[in-house]
């Protein structure tokens, strides 16, 4: 079972530096995707990862491009 970022979170995201890192989980819950179609934005490059360790993570700045190109309508 995933659990969901708590709101609290989610609001504190909003005031993360674009060089921030994030869990796909929060980058998902964030932008308001499922975890399968958060994996496929890393997979088709929207959201370019940070591997360290045995994790990986997501910029702000890279959620933040992704979404004022969709916001755009995909131009």
């Amino acid at each position: 079972m995933t659990t969901k970022t708590p709101t609290s979170r989610l609001c504190e995201m909003e005031r993360l530096p674009d060089g921030a890192l994030v869990s796909i989980r929060e980058a998902c819950d964030y932008d308001g995707v499922s975890l399968p179609t958060g994996w496929r934005r890393v997979k088709k490059g929207d959201w370019p990862v940070v591997r360290i360790g045995g994790t990986t993570r997501i910029s702000m700045g890279s959620i933040r491009r992704a979404r004022g190109t969709k916001d755009q309508g995909g131009v």
